[in-house]
């Protein structure tokens, strides 16, 4: 299994590496007080396009930190 961060390699890079029937799994999608300023915007944007990515079914989850899990079809 391989773990990259959005720091080395951006979402859309690190989602054309994947096959069909892997997951995404991204977690902190909630607002947090630890949040450095400029993060609330790139995760609001993140959420609003992942629907519109092709070939992926993703799931927001209101759940701890909030999560996301994303499968590749």
């Amino acid at each position: 299994m391989t773990i990259l961060t959005e720091r080395e390699a951006p979402t859309p890079d690190l989602l054309a590496l994947l096959r069909p029937g892997a997951l995404y799994v991204v977690d902190d999608m909630l607002p947090q007080v630890t949040w450095p300023e400029d993060h609330r915007p790139r995760v609001d944007a993140f959420l609003e396009r992942l629907p519109d990515v092709p070939n992926w079914h993703a799931t927001p989850m209101n759940w701890a930190s909030g999560l996301v899990v994303a499968a590749r079809i």
